[in-house]
């Protein structure tokens, strides 16, 4: 121990010169290695599918689950929208970012730019971050799939977690494309009515959510008595239904049993969502209310309305 200590105190100078240089070496290693990876993903991005007359962008062009490939121009453009607002979050370009939004997506999520720093910038971005894309679907929006991930260059290490959400590119009125994030697809104004027993049903419109779909809907009690919308007995007599009649639950947990009664001449706005997972493929055919009650009457109304 003695003479290890001695050789310790001699070539002290010596040693930690060589231990810099392993860890130099070990950490230039790693930076070759996420170098390599990223230079792969990248070259698979820009591999240009020369078969057909209509061009086809670089990996990724041909979305997930649903819809076909799209021009290698459109998937440019997106690129640039989804690069631009990533790099105004990075360099703390607040307004800049925020502006890059929908104003579906402001309304819905941060109506002021406040809340779009404190509930996304402030999260995510506070340390510089990279991203890697694949395109989810084409089924009428173009929607991305973004890993947000901690940039080597800034933090000196390779983080293998990520951050994930979903971004759609959208056309505002003026023709411009803008983002929706956080998992928000779109909007679609609906303003399908049918009216049962003097009780008017409009589903006024739609948003879609990677995790589910809520849907607003106003409901106008004409008859001479309190309508109830639901009882609650059974949580499956509220339900979406697609196409290929598979069914959809309400969250009826969510909506305050005081909102399902309507006194007569009355109307309310309820927000319902339905447990339906983003898939394009499957189509929604009808919201339906299977356990409606008039006050005084015994029979239960059934409502189907088409969308």
């Amino acid at each position: 121990m003695r003479k290890l200590r001695l050789f310790y105190q001699n070539n002290k100078e010596k040693i930690w010169k060589v231990l810099g240089i392993i860890v130099l070496v070990i950490v230039i290693i790693h930076l070759i290695d996420y170098n390599i990876s990223k230079e792969k993903e990248q070259n698979n991005q820009n591999n240009i599918d020369n078969t057909t007359s209509n061009e086809t962008s670089y990996n990724p062009s041909t979305a997930i689950i649903a819809g076909s490939n799209i021009s290698k121009k459109s998937a440019e453009k997106n690129m640039e929208i989804i690069e631009q607002f990533i790099n105004y979050c990075n360099n703390s370009q607040i307004e800049e970012a925020y502006n890059c939004l929908s104003d579906d997506c402001k309304q819905e999520l941060f109506p002021a730019i406040e809340d779009f720093y404190n509930k996304y910038c402030k999260k995510i971005f506070e340390e510089k971050k990279s991203y890697e894309t694949e395109l989810w679907s084409t089924a009428g929006i173009e929607t991305y799939r973004v890993k947000i991930i901690s940039d080597i260059i800034t933090t000196g290490k390779i983080d293998k977690q990520y951050i994930e959400d979903y971004y759609s590119i959208v056309d505002n009125e003026n023709g411009e494309k803008k983002l929706n994030i956080k998992n928000f697809i779109y909007k679609v104004e609906l303003n399908k009515v049918n009216t049962v027993k003097n009780i008017e049903f409009n589903v006024i419109s739609k948003k879609i959510y990677k995790e589910y779909e809520e849907f607003e809907i106003e409901v106008k009690n004409n008859s001479d008595n309190k309508v109830v919308i639901d009882t609650k007995e059974n949580t499956e007599t509220v339900y979406l239904k697609d196409t290929n009649n598979v069914k959809y639950n309400w969250y009826g947990h969510e909506i305050p049993d005081n909102k399902l009664e309507i006194e007569k001449g009355n109307s309310v706005k309820l927000n319902i969502k339905f447990n339906k997972i983003l898939n394009p493929d499957r189509k929604d055919n009808t919201i339906n209310f299977q356990d409606v009650h008039i006050e005084g009457q015994e029979e239960v109304i059934k409502v189907e309305i088409k969308i």
